[in-house]
């Protein structure tokens, strides 16, 4: 699995074996990152007793080049009713291609890719997925990381450089500009990272981040920036929080009341909690953070871990994976806190929410069997109440999935897993 976690030395060591209940043998799974220093937590893995209903998944048709490797898709409406599919390739030279592609019978078929920009620097994964925005005016804004050459740096951080950048189509996707910092600092030799963006209801774009403290004695402290656009121009970032978890990602939700959320793992004495922000104003003010589900999880590290989000009804819901002694897994909380479940399997990663019709759709990959294939699950949530697991029929080695509201169906893209590490892009539906 492609995971980008910036460009310093990583040293492994284990640190503790958490069993769960239902069986006392350990495996490794949830991987917790400590500043420089990645530690894997040895959980316990047992066979899931659950009720293995399957629903049918039905492939849809992708052209995927054999001699790339195809990177962390992302599922996404237009302002008018198409979607869209955004991706990264890295051909045999090492070149990056940031690539997206469009439907307009609702994911039957998809255009010829649209190359966005390519270059050695691109970065593209879970703890921070490139995507496209679509404008109601029309317009395309792709927002993406960027690394620079290695160089100097006053903080003594040994060079490390990446960006947040943006291009911008102003034909439905076909031309792009070259990239532009959404960050007009110029202070070169420091990350800015883990980010999210969104269109706002105002159709201006909001982008937030971990950025790098000016002189911090700390190697990896960061602090919450946000950046808005106005008239379509970027405007100078505005520190939102000054103490944060260092390396989780960010998360937006733009909730139906209109509302901007910012979702981020806070760092309070080690306690490393989720919280949000929310803003009425198109983010020129916002609340106060406000811890979502005390957790109370004390861990002296970042564990590499953000939210994911879906609004529903007059709140929104929120799902994240905590080590919490009290409760360990990945949980799905509403938006004000109040819990609907917890997946305590020790395989369970890499969540997406939906939101479709009728219900609410929790996404995530575990190991279905002894085989240790990594496949999709899915639980429905409707009235804040959850159904039984069900397995995406013939989802085996899925890696980075994404999902999105097709009409009657769900399409759901991910990486498949080849053996030659050559990933592939995998799209398909599935009735909800």
């Amino acid at each position: 699995m492609f995971r980008l976690i910036f460009f310093f030395p990583l040293f492994f060591l284990s640190i503790w074996n958490l069993n769960f209940s239902k069986n006392k043998a350990t495996s490794p799974s949830q991987e917790i990152t400590i500043c420089n220093t990645s530690v894997q937590n040895s959980f316990s893995k047992y066979s899931s007793n659950t009720d293995q209903k399957e629903v049918k998944g039905i492939e849809i048709p992708f052209e995927n080049d054999p001699n790339k490797t195809y990177s962390s898709p992302l599922l996404a409406n237009t302002s008018n009713g198409e979607i869209m599919i955004s991706w990264t390739e890295k051909d045999e030279k090492g070149i990056v291609s940031f690539c997206v592609a469009f439907s307009k019978n609702k994911g039957e078929t998809f255009s010829k890719k649209n190359v966005i920009f390519s270059g050695t620097g691109i970065g593209n994964s879970r703890m921070m997925r490139a995507k496209v925005l679509s404008k109601r005016n029309g317009g395309f804004v792709a927002i993406f990381a960027n690394r620079e050459e290695s160089q100097g740096s006053s903080s003594g951080r040994g060079g490390r450089s990446s960006n947040i950048v943006f291009c911008e189509s102003k034909d439905g996707g076909k031309t792009w500009s070259q990239p532009a910092n959404v960050d007009s600092d110029p202070k070169k030799g420091i990350v800015r990272g883990f980010f999210d963006a969104v269109v706002m209801t105002n159709d201006e774009i909001a982008v937030s981040y971990l950025k790098d403290v000016a002189n911090s004695t700390k190697r990896e402290e960061r602090d919450l920036r946000l950046v808005l656009s106005k008239n379509g121009i970027f405007q100078p970032e505005r520190l939102i929080d000054p103490v944060v978890c260092d390396c989780c990602p960010i998360n937006f939700m733009i909730g139906n009341d209109g509302s901007l959320n910012v979702i981020y793992r806070d760092n309070n004495d080690n306690i490393r909690d989720m919280a949000k922000m929310t803003s009425y104003d198109n983010g020129l003010t916002f609340s106060k953070p406000e811890i979502i589900f005390n957790d109370k999880w004390e861990i002296n590290g970042c564990p590499h871990n953000g939210a994911v989000s879906t609004p529903d009804g007059n709140s929104g819901l929120v799902s994240w994976f905590s080590g919490s002694d009290q409760e360990m897994g990945i949980r799905l909380t509403s938006l004000n806190g109040k819990k609907i479940f917890v997946l305590d399997d020790a395989t369970a990663r890499n969540q997406m929410l939906v939101k479709m019709p009728k219900s609410s759709v929790l996404l995530w990959e575990q190991n279905k069997d002894d085989d240790n294939l990594s496949s999709i699950a899915l639980r429905t949530i409707v009235d804040g109440k959850s159904s039984e697991t069900i397995w995406v029929e013939n989802s085996a080695n899925s890696n980075g999935i994404t999902g999105l509201n097709a009409g009657d169906f769900m399409l759901i893209a991910s990486e498949s897993i080849q053996s030659d590490k050559k990933n592939k892009i995998k799209i398909s539906k599935i009735r909800i």
